[in-house]
């Protein structure tokens, strides 16, 4: 019983965090400049999480330098190049490709 207790707790509290979100964002006029500039950050955000993870941590520990580095330099490169995300990222995948069939 107090396992679906919890579970229903966490599930309302959920539910809440949600429609809050709905009701907040119903009317973005509503919000301040820099709440709006703020949420506008968020995925950005998390991306460059995700992306930092991948790079810095493996199953175990720390992930050795090798292909994943290199790609990822690669994809700096002709982001700043090329000012563009869809060649970033496909000359990325590319080196890193390559790189993992080199034997990196």
């Amino acid at each position: 019983m107090r396992v679906f207790l919890i579970f229903t707790v966490v599930a309302v509290g959920t539910y809440l965090v949600r429609v809050s979100g709905i009701a907040l964002l119903s009317n973005p006029e509503k919000l301040s400049p820099r709440v709006r500039r703020a949420l506008g950050l968020v995925a950005p955000t998390a991306m460059g999480a995700i992306i930092v993870n991948s790079l810095f941590l493996d199953e175990d520990g720390w992930r050795e330098f090798g292909a994943w580095h290199l790609g990822a330099a690669v994809a700096i490169a002709v982001a700043l190049w090329k000012r563009s995300s869809g060649w970033a990222m496909s000359l990325g995948a590319a080196a890193f490709a390559l790189l993992l069939l080199a034997g990196m």
